[in-house]
């Protein structure tokens, strides 16, 4: 857990005491007066973090990750469904130990996989299950079971995968059969976590493959992350003109794997910061071949009204309004920063986001419920192809928030409740990819019951 240095947390069991006895919903009360400075490290990535647990379950040899951040719910979902496939994972306080199988020593008859709320890991995993020749039920929770997952259901089902549906193409679904294919068209328009499960995966494949890409692949610092991981653990790829040609590989891990901090979350302190008007130092930042294009918010950081400070290792986020105006931003590339640049912009100048359009295929329509949660905090946007954001006062919400799912808007919503007061639905989405977020605000003197 991050320390503060200048604010002494309460005991701890009144925290935790809040935490097992908490009802449907948490009550904020209205903070605006922080300590100076305060410590906001940022979780694991769950990007790294699963495509390095995919590869190491194909090594025969032991993987040694590092884990000098907080964990949350999607990564050890993603280990859970492993290890019923019989990979070990030694999960120690710093770092997990991974001893993955031999081809053909997996467990061939898990039954049912429970992916939590991590679509990530449904499409890696049932990718995986078809490469190894492995019958399952793959589901989730409510939340990802209101996904579709069409496209994936598609391509396994283009390599020959009987696949048994519940529910047309949501979870959970059954699969059956091993994947026959030398070369395929993948679609990329939507997400580019299908051709990354395909290349993850190829270890476990007995085939070369040739993989055929129609459209130019949205968020692509993602895809290129799994390109990066593949070639640094063996494999041999052709990548030119929308084609990958790439054939399995022994994979070779030569040196522990240290997991970055989640730079998709790194809007979050800067939210608190703008805020409550306090300095907030982290102190994990990943650097910028970690960071999945998400950097791009340091152009734009002055206009927003904020400083962005490089401190033997430390990232420094202050107030600085000398440079706050209305712009437009493109997050084509990097879509989960819509609810709180949008919120940014909005207690800033304001301004259009551009490159939208993949917004409603996350844990919520994100377009709709970014409107709808501005607009109960008294912001005006509009959407029209782009999103189009007025200057706003901020106000207090006269109802209970809802969630919806998504743990971005529900992270969003508790952040501005920590300045207007309010209440917001409990369930811990947050912890799918932070379970210290509460905890931190908390230990912070956000006033939480």
């Amino acid at each position: 857990m991050e320390k503060n240095t200048s604010y002494n947390p309460s005991n701890l069991r009144i925290y935790e005491d809040l935490m097992s006895n908490r009802g449907d919903f948490f009550t904020f009360k209205s903070n605006n007066s922080f300590s100076e400075k305060i410590i906001w490290n940022l979780p694991s990535s769950k990007s790294h973090f699963i495509r390095w647990l995919f590869i190491a379950a194909q090594s025969e040899k032991k993987t040694i990750i590092r884990t000098p951040n907080s964990i949350g719910n999607d990564i050890l979902s993603c280990a859970n469904v492993l290890e019923k496939l019989g990979v070990r994972i030694i999960k120690n306080d710093y770092e997990w130990i991974i001893f993955g199988c031999k081809p053909g020593n997996y467990n061939n008859k898990p039954e049912e996989l429970d992916c939590g709320n991590s679509a990530t890991t449904v499409r890696f995993l049932s990718i995986f299950l078809a490469r190894n020749g492995i019958n399952a039920k793959v589901f989730g929770d409510e939340s990802l079971s209101s996904r579709d997952f069409s496209e994936l259901i598609l391509l396994l089902e283009k390599g020959g995968i009987s696949i048994k549906k519940e529910n047309n193409n949501y979870l959970p679904f059954t699969l059956e059969g091993s994947l026959n294919l030398e070369i395929l068209d993948v679609p990329v328009k939507k997400t580019s976590q299908l051709i990354s499960a395909l290349l993850i995966t190829m270890p476990s494949s007995i085939e070369k493959l040739t993989l055929l890409l129609s459209n130019e692949i949205v968020s692509k610092p993602y895809f290129e992350l799994t390109l990066e991981l593949c070639i640094k653990t063996g494999a041999n790829l052709e990548f030119n003109d929308g084609e990958i040609k790439i054939k399995p590989w022994n994979i070779q891990i030569i040196e522990e794997i240290i997991i970055p901090g989640e730079a998709s979350l790194i809007f979050l302190p800067l939210l608190f910061c703008k805020l409550h008007k306090c300095r907030v130092e982290i102190n994990n930042w990943p650097e910028i071949k970690d960071s999945l294009g998400f950097e791009m918010i340091r152009e734009y950081i002055s206009a927003i009204g904020l400083s962005w400070t490089n401190r033997k290792g430390s990232v420094i986020i202050d107030i600085d309004k000398s440079g706050e105006k209305h712009f437009f931003i493109d997050i084509s590339k990097n879509i989960d920063s819509i609810t709180p640049l949008s919120i940014l912009m909005a207690i800033s100048e304001g301004g259009v986001i551009t490159g939208i359009d993949n917004a409603i295929n996350k844990e919520s329509n994100r377009i709709k419920s970014t409107i709808e949660l501005c607009e109960k905090f008294g912001f005006e946007l509009k959407f029209n192809d782009n999103l189009i954001i007025s200057k706003s006062n901020l106000n207090a919400p006269k109802s209970l928030i809802l969630a919806e799912g998504d743990h971005r808007l529900q992270m969003c919503a508790i952040l501005l409740l920590t300045s207007t007061g309010g209440l917001v639905e409990s369930f811990g989405w947050y912890e799918n990819s932070d379970l210290n977020f509460i905890k931190r605000l908390y230990c912070q003197g956000v006033s939480i019951s």
